[in-house]
C-alpha cells in the first residue's frame, strides 16, 4: 500500500480495514484535525471536519512494516505529525528523512527512490 500527503490519511484507512503486507507513507500525518489546527488555530475545525483520517489513533493496531518518508522543510505537513504516526506505528518500522525537501519536492531527493526500491525488494511485496 502507498499514500503520499492526504493520501496516508486514506492508505491507513484502508489498511486498517484488510490485511497487507507493507505499506509505503510518505508526508503522512497523525490527524488531519491536527495539521488543520496547526495552520488554522482560529477556526472550529474539530467542527467542520467530516472526514478526519486520524491515523494515529489506528497505528497501533498495525503489524505490517511501515516505510516513512518525511520532508524535512515540509511546511505543510511538518515531520512532527509524521513522527507521531511513525511513534505510534505498531508493526517494524522505517524512517526515511529527506534532507532539504519540502512538500513538494521528496521525488527529487537522492534517497527517495532507493528507499522504496529496497523497501519493497527487501519485503518481497
Amino acid at each position: 500500500m502507498f499514500g503520499r500527503s492526504l493520501g496516508s490519511g486514506v492508505a491507513v484507512q484502508l489498511a486498517a480495514q484488510r490485511p497487507l503486507a507493507g505499506a509505503i507513507l510518505v508526508a503522512p500525518f497523525d490527524s488531519l484535525v491536527a495539521v488543520a489546527k496547526r495552520h488554522y488555530p482560529f477556526l472550529p475545525v474539530d467542527w467542520m471536519l467530516r472526514h478526519r483520517f486520524d491515523s494515529v489513533a489506528l497505528a497501533p493496531k498495525m503489524k505490517a512494516p511501515l516505510l516513512c518518508i518525511v520532508a524535512s522543510h515540509d511546511d505543510i505537513i511538518p515531520p512532527e505529525h509524521a513522527k507521531r504516526l511513525f511513534d505510534a506505528w505498531g508493526g517494524p518500522k522505517r524512517w526515511v528523512g529527506l534532507d532539504g525537501a519540502g512538500h513538494n519536492s521528496t521525488d527529487g531527493v537522492s534517497n527517495y527512490w532507493p528507499s522504496i526500491a529496497g523497501f519493497l525488494t527487501e519485503k518481497s511485496l
